[in-house]
């Protein structure tokens, strides 16, 4: 008797658990993430910092090193402003956005279309940077700034 209702029991678990997973979304294969748009090493983190949240990945190396688009789109702004210094945004087709700042010289204007192996700047020490050159990189979904990590395979 005991058995029965084990088995019962088992068989209930088996037909609920099948039948959530046929009601749930199907699963999308994990997205790789994009080479990181330039070469160096990681200075600062995403996350909580003694100034404050920090909402990018800052990458230092020399002045001048080179900086490419890290994934393929638009570039919807390029100009200056303070602590971000020289920057430029690159607008990609899923309407995610990559910020490019502390630049030393920006590449491409606004309106041009970028692949993932062009120049877009040369890294540098512009705006808050305690003098050191390096690439801030940011990234927004949906108007939220996430991880760069999450889409760009970047240096510790």
């Amino acid at each position: 008797m005991l058995t029965t209702r084990i088995r019962r029991c088992q068989a209930m678990i088996t037909l609920t658990t099948g039948l959530m997973l046929a009601a749930a979304a199907p699963v999308q294969a994990a997205e790789r993430p994009a080479p990181c748009p330039t070469t160096g090493h990681a200075i600062q983190e995403f996350g909580p910092a003694p100034t404050g949240f920090h909402y990018g990945l800052n990458i230092a190396n020399a002045t001048g090193t080179l900086v490419k688009a890290g994934l393929a789109g638009k570039v919807t702004y390029s100009g200056t402003s303070g602590g971000l210094g020289k920057h430029l945004i690159v607008t990609h087709a899923d309407a995610t956005k990559t910020v490019y700042a502390h630049l030393w010289k920006h590449s491409v204007a606004v309106g041009t279309a970028v692949s993932s192996s062009t120049k877009v700047g040369e890294m540098g020490a512009t705006g808050t940077t305690e003098g050191r050159s390096q690439l801030h990189l940011q990234v927004i979904v949906d108007g939220e700034r996430i991880n760069p990590r999450q889409k760009y395979k970047c240096p510790q």
